[in-house]
């Protein structure tokens, strides 16, 4: 599903967007205030832009969608595999507050009115919710967080500290690079099931990172009725969406963004 409001772009999930007590999106490049080498709807603040910039376009983002701005959450990112659980007190923290958030590619909560919010630019974003449990997760999921499955252990932790079940859990995996454009060395493509992986002519090898994290949302009990693909290529669609494969030091961040409503 695709939004447009005055020149900005978003994507929606069907799956979650049936969840009546959750909002998502997945922003796009398209509209903003960031000029310059990164120009449009950049969500980084560590990307070399305008900091004003960048949270003026969060400004936009929250009226558009109907999130509260000032408790709009994110971590700071660095491909691990680490999951935060975020509380009431954290509203805010990583975007219109300081954060000791370091090192989380995760987040968790089951706050009402409490965006949660995850950076990407090629990387797979996840979002995850489970009505009946009242619980989100958001993911950042590239191939070292899908090799170290990430998106399973979001799923673990709704389940076991949240007594979500799997079966009752909805989720999109975003737009990303697709395994049309996420050509790879052996180092990285031995480390995925032969299954997701395809050698082309010149001993490289495509990597399908849409179906890896499919495959591990399906085996934490996810049923693939509720797995949502958007199946669309940051690199393929760079005219829409930022690519770091394509556009280098001018890459911007989009926010793949989930919230509880009351």
């Amino acid at each position: 599903m695709k939004i447009d409001i005055d020149e900005r772009v978003y994507l929606k999930s069907k799956v979650l967007d049936s969840v009546d007590s959750v909002k998502h999106c997945f922003t796009t490049k398209c509209g903003g205030v960031s000029s310059g080498k990164i120009s449009g709807l950049n969500l980084g603040f560590r990307c070399g832009d305008n900091p004003d910039s960048v949270t003026e376009n969060y400004r936009l983002v929250a009226k558009d969608m109907g999130f509260p701005f000032e408790r709009i959450t994110a971590g700071r990112q660095t491909h691990s595999a680490n999951i935060r659980i975020i509380t009431n007190e954290d509203a805010g923290k990583g975007v219109n507050r300081e954060s000791e958030m370091q090192d989380i590619d995760g987040l968790v909560t089951d706050v009402a009115n409490l965006p949660l919010v995850v950076f990407y630019a090629d990387c797979v974003p996840i979002l995850l919710a489970d009505e009946k449990a009242g619980v989100i997760a958001a993911v950042h999921s590239g191939w070292r967080g899908t090799v170290s499955e990430i998106a399973g252990k979001a799923v673990e932790i709704m389940k076991n500290e949240f007594s979500s079940r799997p079966e009752n859990i909805k989720a999109a995996i975003g737009p990303s690079i697709g395994k049309c454009c996420f050509e790879t060395g052996w180092e990285v493509a031995s480390q995925f099931d032969a299954a997701l992986v395809e050698e082309n002519d010149d001993g490289k090898f495509f990597v399908d990172l849409w179906e890896a994290n499919k495959m591990i949302l399906k085996k934490s009990g996810i049923k693939e009725e509720n797995i949502d693909v958007l199946e669309i290529c940051t690199v393929c669609n760079s005219d829409m969406l930022y690519s770091y494969r394509v556009h280098k030091d001018d890459t911007g961040r989009m926010g793949a963004f989930i919230m509880l409503e009351k």
